[in-house]
């Protein structure tokens, strides 16, 4: 089934009522119409089946036949991703979604080159949102939460103390991912700070472990920032994640 983003607000008991962007789609791209079986989901996880019973010329009538509840995150990953230049972020947005994370903190570091205004952080971070919901609806998972912008030194104020915590560093030479794994290995949940495409300036390092963080290497080779940041949540999905799952026989 088509999958599509509802608000919550848009759901009455057995009906949805799918408008805007997402009945453009609908209705003009995919071309769908009454009878199709579609499959919404809201902001809160909440997975809707149903039919289209009506099509309007600025909405589509949907009939709820299931509900699922949201999906429960065992593992919860929060990227840290200093800002990158255009294409590079959306990149690392629509990765990191299709991978699961939980949540993506965007902030503004010494070494960061991409700068948003402060008048144009709420559109940017719009824009994210709604690459994060393509992305998810392309890969079947949910949205991650995507923060606006703010400076590294917030980021750190806003992290809690009982969470894992990692920053990247390619001057890191003798802990890797793998092994700070495995000492780790009940985590909850892990915040990883990767930086901008300068990397991060050796007093945030400072700064960061004073927070908690653990410095690690993701290896010998020095990654583009955008490369850095999907290659860390991919493996720390699997590392963490990979925990809650029964070996196979």
């Amino acid at each position: 089934m088509r999958r599509f983003f509802i608000s919550s607000q848009a759901i009455t008991q057995d009906r949805a009522r799918l408008s805007g962007a997402e009945f453009h789609h609908l209705r003009h791209v995919l071309r769908l119409d009454r009878g199709t079986r579609v499959s919404l989901y809201d902001e809160r996880g909440t997975t809707y089946h149903g039919e289209i019973l009506h099509i309007a010329p600025t909405y589509a009538e949907v009939g709820l036949t299931q509900h699922l509840p949201p999906e429960t995150r065992a593992f919860h990953l929060t990227l840290a991703q200093g800002l990158l230049k255009g294409r590079k972020m959306n990149l690392v947005i629509e990765k990191a979604t299709e991978l699961g994370v939980h949540t993506i903190a965007p902030f503004v570091s010494a070494f960061t080159v991409a700068r948003i205004p402060d008048g144009k952080r709420a559109e940017r971070t719009a824009r994210w949102q709604h690459l994060a919901r393509a992305a998810a609806k392309q890969s079947g998972g949910l949205p991650p939460e995507i923060r606006p912008p703010q400076s590294f030194l917030a980021l750190l104020d806003s992290i809690p103390q009982h969470s894992g915590k990692i920053i990247f560093s390619e001057r890191e030479r003798a802990l890797h991912l793998r092994e700070f794994a495995q000492y780790s290995t009940q985590l909850d949940s892990l915040h990883i700070l990767v930086g901008p495409e300068g990397g991060f300036a050796p007093e945030e390092i400072e700064q960061a472990q004073a927070a908690g963080f653990v410095s690690v290497s993701l290896g010998a080779s020095v990654l583009r920032a955008e490369t850095a940041s999907i290659t860390a949540v991919a493996l720390c999905q699997f590392l963490w994640r990979a925990i809650q799952f029964p070996p196979l026989p």
